[in-house]
């Protein structure tokens, strides 16, 4: 296929495990190339270098917030025009208005389904060679709802990595996400001890994408509430002692994928 016809996608998010799932995603669409930046200050010149056809961009970023970086690219002569699809773990109005406002040209929760994300990426890449259309917002929200909204692991997160993927797929993407969950986890206990509320917050909110991601929603509600709960400074505590809440729900989320490996994965 022609250089011109290809397209080149470029992801920006601080979490390999979103980039190995992404690339899975996207794995068997011939024409389209992935490129992941795991480091917010290398998005733009890895922009620049690159060319993306798409930027897939995450909001909440350790060096830089997604905005800012949204901003930037507009700002940029070389991705002025780049078609933007914000990644959030935040399915609200307000954020999906505020990312359109700000330069994007659509809004996918993580993590759509592959099906969602291919048509979202095919759709914005359409007028790229001529034009770039205004914001169209994708009525995509995401992955189907949670039948178990309250359980501890939605096993349709696991079978959509077999179905894109292959049963060793689905256990790679499990180790992964236990082996950066676990160094989150241990984040989350360092900041709760220093009243480090920044990092807290920044961490919670990384676990609480993958979390949702691997259908485990109960873990994502509570990060959710640890990100957007203050420091008690008074009781040297936070707020409930919401890390050890979620230190525990992560050792139920193991055993609940130790489980579904060992009675799902039997070749």
């Amino acid at each position: 296929m022609p250089d011109d016809q290809r397209i080149t996608v470029l992801l920006v998010d601080d979490q390999p495990f979103i980039g190995a799932v992404v690339k899975n995603l996207l794995a068997g669409e011939t024409d389209i190339d992935l490129h992941c930046c795991y480091k917010a200050v290398e998005a733009m010149a890895q922009a620049n270098q690159i060319h993306p056809t798409i930027i897939l961009q995450d909001l909440v970023l350790p060096e830089i917030d997604g905005m800012s970086l949204v901003r930037m690219y507009r700002e940029n002569p070389a991705t002025a025009s780049t078609p933007i699809v914000v990644l959030s773990g935040n399915d609200d109005s307000q954020t999906r208005a505020r990312a359109i406002a700000g330069g994007a040209n659509d809004y996918l929760v993580k993590l759509p389904t592959k099906k969602d994300l291919v048509a979202c990426i095919r759709h914005l890449a359409q007028p790229v060679l001529s034009h770039v259309e205004g914001p169209a917002l994708s009525t995509v929200e995401g992955a189907a709802p949670n039948d178990d909204p309250d359980g501890t692991l939605d096993l349709r997160a696991i079978n959509e990595f077999r179905s894109v993927g292959s049963a060793d797929f689905a256990r790679s993407v499990i180790d992964q996400f236990i082996r950066e969950a676990e160094q989150q986890v241990e984040m989350l206990r360092d900041a709760r001890r220093r009243l480090d509320a920044p990092l807290a917050k920044a961490t919670a909110h990384s676990l609480k994408g993958s979390s949702l991601t691997m259908g485990a929603s109960r873990l994502a509600r509570l990060c959710m509430e640890l990100e957007a709960s203050p420091v008690c400074c008074e009781s040297r505590t936070f707020e409930r002692d919401l890390v050890a809440e979620v230190d525990r729900e992560f050792v139920k989320v193991c055993a609940a994928l130790a489980l579904a490996r060992q009675q799902g994965f039997q070749q």
